[in-house]
């Protein structure tokens, strides 16, 4: 029994509250943000995310029917694929974290991100997935590892808040 699950995050304040605390902890924010998030802020950037028109739709993970994090895609536009030295077509990028630290070193997140590379190969017809930890992200990108993904190379560009960061690309082809 795989006991974790993934649905859309919805446009409703418990969702948003969750989000709001997760961004409160600094293992969190550190490599996803680089900085916390007031509810405003969250539901700001996180209510275009819950349209069925959103170009990064983002999902509640669930981990014995409990929220425990969130995880998203794109499709990898132009700007990104000369970035990431990548061509063709159908090339997604994921994004995860899990909030709940408690629940961390389960194998959530692999189990993760594998239910949504499956669902990008299936419904998307995705032929490369790529994700972008901070290079110094090791939990990270020893999970990705463990998913099929392998660095690929590294890039440096700034992060969320303008501070230039070295990020591994990952890819799994």
């Amino acid at each position: 029994m795989c006991n974790v699950s993934i649905r859309l995050l919805k446009d409703i304040e418990e969702d948003y509250k969750l989000l709001e605390k997760w961004y409160q902890e600094e293992e969190i924010y550190s490599s996803f943000e680089q900085r916390k998030l007031n509810y405003k802020e969250i539901k700001e950037k996180y209510y275009p995310r819950t349209l069925k028109t959103a170009k990064i739709p983002v999902y509640m993970i669930e981990y014995k029917n409990k929220p425990v994090g969130i995880i998203q895609y794109k499709l990898v536009e132009e700007e990104d694929k000369k970035l990431y030295k990548l061509t063709g077509n159908n090339i997604y990028e994921i994004d995860i974290f899990i909030g709940e630290l408690k629940e961390h070193n389960k194998g959530i997140g692999s189990k993760t991100i594998n239910i949504l590379s499956n669902l990008l190969k299936k419904e998307k017809n995705a032929e490369i997935l790529v994700m972008c930890p901070l290079k110094n992200n090791i939990k990270a990108i020893n999970c990705y590892k463990k998913c099929g993904f392998y660095i690929k190379d590294y890039f440096d560009t700034n992060d969320t808040i303008g501070k230039p960061q070295t990020y591994a690309l990952m890819v799994k082809e």
